[in-house]
C-alpha cells in the first residue's frame, strides 16, 4: 500500500514538471519572435537616412548655385548728341557732319484733301472736275508771277453728293497748293500754303 501511494505521488510530480516545461517552451518561442520582429524593423530606418541627407545636400547646392550667379551691370543708353565743340566749326569730313533732332529725312509728305460745298449759283458740285496744282513758292494771289510755274499734281471729280476726299503724296519742296473747280471763278479757287505740320486741307467752296 505504501509503495502504491509513493508511485502515485511520483507520477503526479512528473506530470507537474512536464507542464511547467511546456509553458517555458511557449514563452521562449514568443521571446524569439519578438526579437526577430525588432531586428527586421531596424534596417528600414537605416535605409531612409541617406536619402534624407542626399535631399538636404541637393537643396543646399541649389541655393549656393543661385547665390553665386553674378548680376550683369546695366549699360547706359547711347547718346547721339553732336559734339558741342564741332557745332560752331566747319565740317571737313563726313564724320564731322550732324543733323538736328527734328530734321525730317522724308522727301515727301502726305496731305489729305477734304472738299465740298456749292458753286457760285448755289448748285451742288456733284460730278464737277477738280484740279490740284503745286508751286515751289508761297503764292497768295493769282497775280503772283510764281503762278506760271504751277505743276499739276492730280485730277478728280466730286461724288454725287458734291464731296471729295483724296490723299496726295506731295514733294516737300512745294510750298503752295492751288485747287481749282471747273466752272468756278478764280476768286472761288483755293490757294493754301503747305507747311510741315499741316496734314489735312479742308475747304467748303461757295
Amino acid at each position: 500500500m505504501n509503495t502504491l501511494t509513493k508511485f502515485s505521488a511520483l507520477t503526479l510530480v512528473c506530470f507537474t514538471l512536464s507542464g511547467c516545461g511546456g509553458g517555458g517552451g511557449e514563452g521562449g518561442s514568443t521571446g524569439t519572435s519578438t526579437s526577430s520582429s525588432n531586428t527586421a524593423t531596424a534596417p528600414a530606418n537605416n535605409t531612409s537616412t541617406p536619402a534624407s541627407t542626399q535631399t538636404t545636400q541637393s537643396q543646399n547646392q541649389t541655393q549656393n548655385d543661385g547665390a553665386a550667379t553674378p548680376v550683369e551691370p546695366t549699360e547706359p543708353a547711347p547718346s547721339y548728341e553732336p559734339d558741342p565743340t564741332l557745332l560752331d566749326s566747319q565740317a571737313e569730313t563726313s564724320n564731322d557732319l550732324h543733323v538736328k533732332a527734328d530734321f525730317n529725312f522724308s522727301t515727301s509728305k502726305t496731305v489729305t484733301l477734304d472738299l465740298g460745298g456749292q458753286d457760285v449759283l448755289g448748285d451742288s458740285l456733284a460730278n464737277k472736275m477738280v484740279k490740284v496744282y503745286a508751286m515751289h513758292e508761297v503764292v497768295e494771289s493769282y497775280e503772283d508771277e510764281a503762278m506760271a510755274d504751277k505743276a499739276l499734281l492730280a485730277t478728280a471729280r466730286f461724288n454725287s453728293a458734291g464731296q471729295i476726299t483724296m490723299t496726295l503724296d506731295i514733294p516737300v519742296n512745294y510750298k503752295t497748293l492751288l485747287i481749282s473747280v471747273d466752272g468756278m471763278l478764280q476768286s472761288n479757287h483755293l490757294l493754301t500754303e503747305l507747311n510741315m505740320q499741316a496734314t489735312t486741307v479742308a475747304h467748303q467752296f461757295n
